[in-house]
Order: structure tokens, then C-alpha cells, then sequence
């Protein structure tokens, strides 16, 4: 955590915390190095199944290797062999899709939420920040006279600070659309902020799971809607199919979630809406037969 965390993005660096915190150092905690052997770590990972999708079991041995890897680096002992090759993981089922907001979903959580979540919330599906950088917005970052948005840092949860962006692509602008600009200066003018856009009562950056538990799930559950592992990140995702279903070109939507790859944005942020099936299933569907029609050529076929 003190050598290599520092050069990791925040969402990773949450990630291997709590790997580390649930998983590891209660079973690991007192064994040293050489014991983790590939009998050792084939029984760890069988009994995660108990409690873990093959995804986060695979995750997990991913932030223990990667403690193997640099323990090697500085000449430690290390089991010859051990690698994730070497160990015998449940088979890839499917998992779960990632919960997403819908866009007719998404203007009826913002017309009920209370700021700043409202504006959080609208700002969250109208530009696609991450949560990390919606929560580490300052003034600066907005030029209204050009209609950008430049995020420079985000909010780190861990240490409620700001850090440095999760990739070179993260700092491109983001799109200011009339309605977001309408939208910020009069949340400005309310709110009466001059550094943090959207800061605590102490001025610090906000804590995404406190948005989440306080401004998010209340109004999920007064509009009825899933609120089970939804979190601000479902907004993104919904921007990416809603953007994907509205047939803007895929280079397009890959800007404007700001992906390195564009592999990444169409495999985890671009989800099959059924309602867009249903219509485009009807945009093909056969010419309307009368009922009567049908049951002469039932008749007559008999």
C-alpha cells in the first residue's frame, strides 16, 4: 500500500484495499511467504466460492499475485510454480449484468432529489464523470465561456483527498451542454461554493458511498426502482447505452466516457436494453394480419 499504491487509480487502489482487508490478511496474515504454494492457493480460492463470483475470485488472486510479484522483485522467496495457470478456477457462467439507469429513470431521480444530489445526479448522467471526478469537481474545472468541463483530479474516498485522474484519457474536457451550463450556474449562485463544486460541511471532498446511502437509494426506493449495488457509476453506464441506442457512432460514445479503448466502452458500458429490442423486433415485424384473415388460413390449410 505505502510503495505501489501511490501509482495506482483510486478505483484499483479501493479495489486491492478490500481484497487485502476481507480476503487476505484474515487468511494470510501470519504465514510467510514460502508456504503459498499451489495446494495452499487452490484451497483458497475452493473455499471462496462459497461466498464469491468467479470474477471477484479472480480479482482477488489477482491483487495476491501481484503481492507475490513485487515480494520476488525484492529478492523475497517465492514458491516456484505458483501462478493463476497453475490453479483450477470455476468455469466462466456469466455474470451478472452491471446495473444501469435508464434515461426516463434518470430525469425522475433528478426531479426528486434535494441538492446537491440533484445536481450531482443530473451532472452525473449529462456528462459521464466518474464518481471520483464528479466529487473532486472544483470551479476552475468549468469554462463556461468555451462550454468545457476539465477534470483534473478526484476524490479519494481512502484518504478524502484529491488525486491525480485515472488515466491521460481522463483529463480530455467533457461536452457543456446548454442544459448543464443553465444547470451549474444556478447551482453556483445557491450553493454559494468557490472551490469544491460539491463539498462536505468540513470542505472536503464528499464521500461516494454517503452520496450514494443518503441521495441515491432514498429516492430509489421512493420511485420504486432497483436499488441493489446501484451506485453513481450506474449513470455512466446508462449514458453509454442510452448513446449506443440513439445510434451515435461508437467513436463518439467512447469520447465522451473518455476510454482508452474502445473494446472497454462497448463490452462493460453499452447493456442491451429490452426495450429497444421490443421496438426494433417491431420495426420488422410481419404486416398486421386480421384476426379473420388468420382463421380462413388456418381453415384452409387444414
Amino acid at each position: 500500500m505505502e510503495s505501489i499504491a501511490p501509482h495506482l487509480s483510486i478505483s484499483t487502489v479501493r479495489q486491492r484495499h478490500s481484497h487485502l482487508k476481507r480476503h487476505l490478511l484474515p487468511k494470510f496474515d501470519a504465514s510467510g511467504l514460502m508456504t503459498l504454494d499451489v495446494r495452499t492457493l487452490q484451497r483458497f480460492s475452493t473455499e471462496l466460492l462459497a461466498t464469491c463470483s468467479r470474477k471477484t475470485i479472480l480479482n482477488i488472486l489477482g491483487t495476491l499475485f501481484g503481492i507475490l510479484s513485487y515480494a520476488r522483485k525484492c529478492g523475497s522467496r517465492i514458491p516456484d510454480g505458483v501462478s493463476l495457470a497453475s490453479l483450477t478456477l470455476p468455469s466462466d457462467k456469466g455474470e451478472t449484468e452491471t446495473p444501469y439507469i435508464r434515461s426516463a429513470d434518470a430525469a425522475r431521480i433528478v426531479a426528486h432529489a434535494k441538492e446537491p444530489y440533484r445536481t450531482i445526479f443530473a451532472l452525473a448522467w449529462s456528462t459521464g464523470l466518474r464518481a471520483g471526478e464528479l466529487l473532486g469537481l472544483s470551479i476552475e474545472d468549468l469554462d463556461f465561456e468555451r462550454k468545457l468541463i476539465f477534470p483534473r483530479k478526484q476524490a479519494d474516498d481512502r484518504t478524502r483527498s484529491l488525486r491525480e485522474l485515472k488515466t491521460k484519457r481522463s483529463q480530455s474536457p467533457v461536452a457543456m451542454t446548454p442544459e448543464v451550463e443553465a444547470l451549474l450556474r444556478r447551482y453556483i449562485a445557491t450553493a454559494k461554493t468557490s472551490g469544491l463544486l460539491f463539498p462536505n460541511r468540513r470542505g472536503r471532498p464528499r464521500k461516494r458511498a454517503y452520496v450514494v446511502k443518503f441521495g441515491l437509494k432514498p429516492v430509489l426506493k421512493k420511485l420504486g426502482l432497483p436499488s441493489k449495488d446501484v451506485g453513481l457509476h450506474a449513470f455512466r453506464h446508462g449514458l453509454g447505452t442510452a448513446l449506443s441506442n440513439s445510434k451515435v457512432s461508437p467513436k463518439t460514445v467512447q469520447q465522451i466516457l473518455r476510454h482508452a479503448d474502445i473494446k472497454t466502452t462497448f463490452r462493460y458500458y453499452v447493456h442491451a436494453d429490452t426495450d429497444v429490442q421490443r421496438k426494433a423486433l417491431e420495426s420488422v415485424a410481419l404486416a398486421p394480419i386480421g384476426t379473420d384473415v388468420l382463421i380462413g388460413t388456418t381453415h384452409g390449410a387444414k
